[in-house]
């Protein structure tokens, strides 16, 4: 390779990978799809009696934080007034207003949930700060901390020095999981759950938080959703409890520790019910959820960095038809890559330098076991006609009409056959790119007839080799992401081609061609004169 290839290779390379590393570094662009990934919409409907007094209707809706991201909130309230009120760390949704007959009211949003995990220090922990021992240390109605039975079992238990407050939970919360029952029709009452070693998965989250205050731990109950796909989500109560400036989720019913899942959201205080009502004579609600994608334009807005200057060359602001050729455009530099790999470095023959990706690009819009038999049958059929052809001594343009031709036909009787057989695969024939697959059949014709059958079919087999290496990388959502998300890697792709290109030693099929003479003792034949 000479100086200049490989100056010129690595500084394509470099550059290329510059610009990718500033993309996912400093601008956190994700490195893989994440559009439907933890998404969902949710819909919350509340349905309320009254006989025209006023009244008020509160609910918990989610906020943004740890772990879930909330947005597009909306309201559909039936002459009811709307507002949203912080009451510490969670929000509650207010409707007000003369409540006459039956009022339905509906609250959406969206959320993206990607769960929570929190490193648990091994060492001695922070002393929690006086405002949180003040609100979750106390003892409460709910959580009676200080009667004696609590603190009996805890001596029973035998718990690690205070120093020590990660194992000090992970005692206490191991006996509530394992040595209590869940039995849903059981109390909700902490002391009644500790005395029968049985409670509803309320009472056993309030015995757990009457457990960690007694033991000098902060901790509180959280309400949330359980996300399902198909089902309507289900209400539940985990625990956080206060280690080193932060809380660490856990559930004794779920049996979750320090990682909370991505199918719960967080919607507020466990102790505060869901929907209350005021002023009604009767309320019901119900959950809703259906997971969903990102419209494009959340997408945009998502992959877009912050840089104005690499916001102007970001793809996701092009019109959607533009970034829908762009994703099969920007694949093609893979597809040559591997070619060039294949070609020059291993040393397989192929029909054309890209033959082998067009075929590639053939085969995208089906499986590779189906098209790989859908361009076998075509193949064989155009030969034949190719072959039929010849004593016409046609020219070469209108030959390659009437191949074409006959490939449309082939391909429409293949869609005919594959719809009433309910053949997917085959009903998909009718993508492939027609063009491609008559310079195919025109190249094998006339490999035939200059170098042999045994020869064409040998470098038609190559051909389809290097192309089913290309075809997985054309299928790839994770490639077509990549190489649409950072376009810059087609210059990283130069670059290495540059070295390829640069290359002047010998291919690995010639290693193994020329194998016998590296052999001791054989010598090549010579005359000699004597």
């Amino acid at each position: 390779m000479s100086r200049a290839a490989a100056i010129t290779g690595a500084i394509l390379v470099t550059l290329g990978l510059a610009v990718f590393a500033a993309k996912v570094l400093v601008y956190k662009l994700p490195l893989a799809p994440t559009e439907g990934r933890g998404l969902w919409q949710v819909a919350l409907r509340i349905t309320v009696r009254g006989d025209g007094e006023r009244g008020s209707v509160n609910a918990l809706v989610p906020s943004s934080g740890e772990g879930q991201l909330i947005f597009d909130e909306r309201s559909s309230s039936d002459r009811l007034n709307f507002s949203i009120r912080p009451r510490g760390e969670m929000r509650v949704g207010v409707w007000t207003g003369r409540i006459n007959e039956v009022h339905e009211i509906l609250y959406e949003f969206r959320v993206q949930s990607f769960g929570a995990t929190i490193p648990l220090p091994s060492g001695i922990t922070a002393t929690p700060p006086t405002d949180i021992r003040r609100t979750y240390g106390r003892p409460t109605p709910a959580f009676p901390s200080s009667a004696p039975e609590p603190n009996t079992l805890l001596a029973e238990l035998n718990l690690p020095s205070p120093e020590d407050t990660v194992a000090r939970i992970r005692t206490i919360f191991a006996f509530v999981s394992h040595e209590v029952a869940t039995v849903r029709t059981a109390g909700d009452d902490a002391l009644l759950t500790l005395l029968q070693r049985e409670g509803s998965p309320e009472g056993k989250a309030r015995l757990l938080v009457t457990l960690l205050r007694a033991a000098g731990i902060p901790a509180r109950n959280v309400r949330g959703l359980e996300l399902r796909e198909g089902t309507a989500p289900q209400e539940q109560i985990w625990t956080e409890a206060w280690v080193d400036g932060r809380w660490v989720p856990m559930s004794s019913v779920d049996g979750f520790f320090a990682k909370r899942p991505p199918d719960l959201i967080v919607l507020g205080d466990g102790e505060r019910p869901p929907v209350e009502a005021t002023g009604v004579r009767a309320a019901g609600h119900h959950y809703r959820s259906l997971r969903e994608h990102l419209r494009p334009e959340e997408t945009a807005a998502l992959m877009t960095p912050a840089n104005r200057y690499l916001a102007a060359i970001s793809l996701y602001q092009l019109p959607l038809p533009t970034q829908s050729a762009l994703r099969l455009l920007l694949l093609l530099p893979i597809g040559a890559f591997i070619v060039a790999i294949f070609r020059n470095v291993i040393g397989i023959p192929t029909y054309g330098t890209f033959m082998p990706v067009l075929i590639a690009l053939a085969l995208r819009g089906t499986t590779l076991g189906k098209g790989l038999g859908l361009v076998a049958f075509v193949l064989l059929l155009g030969v034949l006609t190719r072959l039929a052809l010849e004593r016409l001594r046609l020219l070469l343009v209108p030959r390659l009409a009437i191949l074409l031709c006959l490939v449309v036909l082939a391909v429409t009787a293949m869609a005919l056959v594959g719809r009433g057989a309910d053949t997917r695969e085959l009903f998909a024939g009718v993508l492939f790119p027609m063009v491609i697959l008559t310079m195919l059949v025109e190249r094998f014709s006339i490999s035939i007839a200059e170098e042999g059958l045994r020869e064409a079919l040998a470098r038609a087999g190559y051909s389809v080799l290097v192309a089913v290496a290309v075809y997985p990388a054309f299928r790839s959502v994770l490639a077509e992401y990549l190489m649409f998300s950072f376009p810059e890697l087609v210059v990283c792709i130069m670059g290495v081609l540059v070295w390829i290109g640069g290359y002047m030693g010998y291919r690995l099929m010639d290693l193994l061609r020329f194998r016998l003479l590296s052999q001791p003792g054989l010598e090549p034949e010579t005359t000699r004169l004597g």
